[in-house]
């Protein structure tokens, strides 16, 4: 008996041992890989609030969002779990077309130290390189040109590690030593290169990159940071994804929608505004003035407001006298050379007490600017005609399209599935969600396996059939979202489903 009680201490000890060793083991090796970038694998899914529809990774958004969006894949083909990203490089018939991402690190990087960036990518017909960039606030653009701030570095076959397999589909590994030349929060990745216009450019048939994943890691192991929880439930609150969200503007755009929503619009026009002779707009400001102008004087003559500001190192008092004599030379250059009379403007002076920049840094002297605030007449709100968002549908693959208590597809009545199939348009106008449902006989840890291996099997037969491009999310409900009453049969039968949810586009 004592023996028993002796060997059972002995393995209980030894078990107890083990499984220490273990999570120390875990803990070490995510100490040792830290990584700083929020939804690394793109795995986690936002529902964009535009169209209430899976439409992009959550954390990450696009640099141009109301022109050139990342596509968000589901094919089938990712190396790691179910997504992946894919950017234009460059445009086929205009080389300068970029697609960007960006998102904000869990920590930033600090200047001096080394980091080991790695990121899982492949291409078809293009060169394997990634740019990336490193920032200290969102970029967004108003066209989905090549960016004029450079790349922080760049990846490329010189960097390639490994090469991997997923279903005779290559992906790289790729990988480099990066030590920071500033501190930054923010990571930004596309083509960063200068587009080359040569005679008889015809371009690429497919210039797009994918990336499956991303580490971004200290060398000398993890940096103390206290914020990681505020900083993911700061990126995965946002749920805008065809729009500029007013929230991240970055200030660095000459026209700037601050208030959109109320119907008017901001110009932030800086010290370089005038020619060097100030006898003329400089060339950087001219034309988006002229452009804004134009649209606001089209909707009816209507008062504008030149806001002065000026951040110079005298008195409050001098600051203001500055900054209303700044309003007043744009009011009167509009008025000597665009046709406007000085009663078109409300002239003010706030002197230095609305900095909209860093008072410390680099570019506190971009508080030395005049903002011009145009605003559209109110708008009867009987005559607002918001544009509706289609409605999803929804296809139900039942039960029996299934082998008995398995995943596997029921050959037998693939017909059936084929026409459900050609109910879907195949014309990219779309994005799919399949949702796998059991009813509740077994374990619920069964019934979500089950329900995501039957949603995995349809989402394989969609790709054979045309449709892998459309599918943003593929998941697993089990027994959690019952359509009928699991206690008879019929019910039971109705709730072993797979949906297909096709989200329409308004466009």
């Amino acid at each position: 008996m004592d023996e028993d009680i002796n060997n059972s201490t002995c393995m209980l000890a030894y078990i107890t041992k083990s499984i220490l060793l273990v999570l120390c083991c875990c803990c070490t090796l995510h100490i040792v890989a830290q990584n700083l970038v929020p939804n690394a694998s793109f795995e986690d899914v936002n529902i964009c609030t535009e169209y209430t529809a899976p439409c992009a990774p959550a954390a990450w958004v696009a640099v141009a969002p109301e022109i050139a969006k990342m596509k968000y894949l589901c094919n089938g083909t990712a190396l790691q779990g179910q997504h992946h990203v894919a950017l234009l490089q460059e445009g086929r018939d205009n080389p300068d077309t970029r697609v960007y991402i960006q998102t904000r690190l869990l920590c930033p990087l600090k200047q001096g130290h080394a980091y080991r960036v790695r990121f899982y990518m492949n291409t078809e017909n293009y060169p394997l390189r990634a740019g990336i960039r490193f920032d200290t606030a969102f970029i967004f653009t108003e066209s989905a040109a090549c960016l004029q701030w450079p790349a922080s570095m760049e990846l490329t076959e010189n960097d390639v590690q490994k090469k991997l397999w997923r279903l005779n589909h290559p992906w790289y590994m790729l990988e480099k030593v990066y030590v920071a030349t500033q501190p930054a929060t923010h990571l930004i990745i596309g083509n960063f290169r200068a587009p080359q216009r040569k005679e008889g450019y015809t371009g690429y048939s497919n210039a797009q990159l994918m990336i499956d994943s991303i580490s971004i890691s200290p060398v000398d192991g993890p940096a103390p940071c206290s914020n990681k929880i505020d900083v993911i439930s700061f990126l995965y609150a946002e749920h805008h994804r065809h729009t500029i969200p007013e929230l991240y503007a970055p200030g660095r755009n000459v026209v700037q929608r601050l208030d959109g929503g109320k119907g008017c619009d901001t110009l932030i026009l800086k010290d370089d505004l005038f020619t060097a002779d100030r006898t003329s707009l400089n060339t950087r400001y001219r034309q988006q003035i002229e452009t804004a102008l134009t649209a606001y004087r089209s909707a009816g003559r209507m008062r504008i407001r030149l806001v002065g500001h000026a951040w110079q190192d005298a008195s409050p008092e001098y600051n203001q006298i500055i900054s209303v004599d700044k309003a007043r030379a744009v009011a009167s250059f509009l008025v000597y050379n665009q046709g406007y009379s000085f009663d078109d403007f409300d002239i003010q002076g706030m002197g230095k007490s609305q900095p909209r920049y860093d008072t410390t840094g680099t570019s506190r002297g971009d508080n030395n600017r005049v903002e011009m605030i145009l605003c559209r007449p109110a708008i009867a709100k009987d005559s607002i005609r918001p544009r509706p968002v289609p409605r999803p549908d929804t296809l139900i693959i039942p039960d029996i399209l299934f082998r008995f208590n398995s995943s596997e597809l029921n050959m037998t009545f693939n017909h059936a599935l084929d026409s459900l199939i050609q109910k879907i348009p195949h014309n990219g106008s779309i994005q799919l969600q399949v949702t796998g449902h059991t009813d509740n006989s077994g374990t619920p840890e069964y019934n979500a396996q089950l329900s995501l291996r039957r949603a995995n099997a349809v989402s394989k037969y969609m790709q054979e059939h045309g449709l892998g491009n459309d599918i943003r999310l593929v998941s697993g409900a089990g027994e959690t979202q019952p359509v009928a009453d699991n206690r008879t049969a019929e019910g039971r039968r109705k709730n072993r489903r797979v949906e297909i949810i096709i989200f329409h586009s308004p466009d």
